[in-house]
């Protein structure tokens, strides 16, 4: 009997994890929240103080670059577990590497920059602080690179080959039915995920094309609608086709509708066409309304 067991996951994809250090630069001041929650009588644990230790403006270009590497990651991957690593489908993997790349350079270019003026961000906090400053709060100018970290890590897929050796035949066959049951959950979590995604930005781009005739200018032209509105369908019609680890033949079709039908016509383009904007919120009413019935 075999003991190896391949599914699609580990045929197209793998797992990837996106780990992230940084510095907070917050500290709770437990003095000043004593005397805070005793000069207005309330309970000890009523209300806590948190200093911020460097000036929040100091941090905001690592803050964006963690928030894109962690939007980036959710983008292009799907769930494998509550928590930890994401399916990564093969298809996607260089251009997650190269993304992620470039990220992970400029983070690392911010936070060299952050460290080499950090001795200066405390002398400027201590005036800002004031009483309520405290040295000891602070990481040491030595070690405070070593607080930044942005870095992704990737994994197979299990196969669960080569455990014959220790065990016998029947735990074989009972690890090998747990493993594909456990697989089938993953790949019904993945396609309720695409289903999900599907809704959410399809869906979206219907609301604000309806609402394009409730919204006009001075000159009559319809406001409030954004070009974003209209690449989210895009970038999410460029993901879909990675994402179809089973190639499903109706979740296929739903891909070429929203390519065909949904990403024909700029922002502008809707804004100026009142028919070419029916026409495309018909098909995003009609696809929203396919995926509730497929994949409800």
């Amino acid at each position: 009997m075999s003991n190896t067991l391949t599914t699609p996951l580990s045929r197209k994809a793998t797992l990837v994890s996106v780990t992230v250090s940084q510095w907070s630069a917050r500290k709770l001041d437990k003095k000043v929240t004593k005397e805070t929650n005793d000069r207005y009588h309330a309970d000890a644990d009523a209300g806590r103080f948190n200093k911020l230790l460097i000036g929040a403006e100091h941090l905001n270009e690592i803050t964006k670059l963690v928030s894109k590497a962690r939007s980036m990651h959710y983008a292009m991957t799907q769930p494998w577990a509550d928590e930890g690593p994401r399916i990564l489908p093969n298809a996607l993997f260089a251009k997650f590497s190269d993304e992620f790349r470039v990220l992970q350079r400029d983070f690392d270019a911010a936070a060299d920059r952050f460290a080499a003026v950090y001795p200066s961000l405390i002398e400027e906090r201590k005036r800002a602080l004031n009483g309520m400053f405290n040295e000891a709060d602070y990481p040491a100018p030595s070690v405070i690179r070593s607080k930044f970290k942005l870095d992704k890590s990737v994994a197979p897929l299990t196969d669960a080959t080569d455990f014959r050796a220790e065990l016998d035949e029947d735990t074989v066959a009972e690890i090998r039915e747990q493993l594909q049951a456990t697989a089938n959950n993953v790949l019904d979590g993945a396609l309720k995920d695409t289903a999900e995604r599907i809704t959410k930005v399809v869906g979206h781009l219907s609301e604000r094309l309806k609402a394009l005739s409730e919204y006009k200018d001075n000159n009559g032209k319809p406001t409030n609608f954004y070009a974003s509105t209209v690449e989210n369908v895009r970038e999410l019609a460029d993901l879909l086709p990675a994402f179809n680890l089973t190639n499903d033949p109706k979740l296929d079709a739903l891909i070429k509708r929203i390519q065909s039908e949904l990403c024909v016509e700029d922002a502008e383009g809707l804004k100026d066409n009142p028919k070419a904007r029916e026409a495309v919120k018909q098909s995003a009413d009609d696809i929203v309304a396919a995926v509730a019935g497929i994949f409800g």
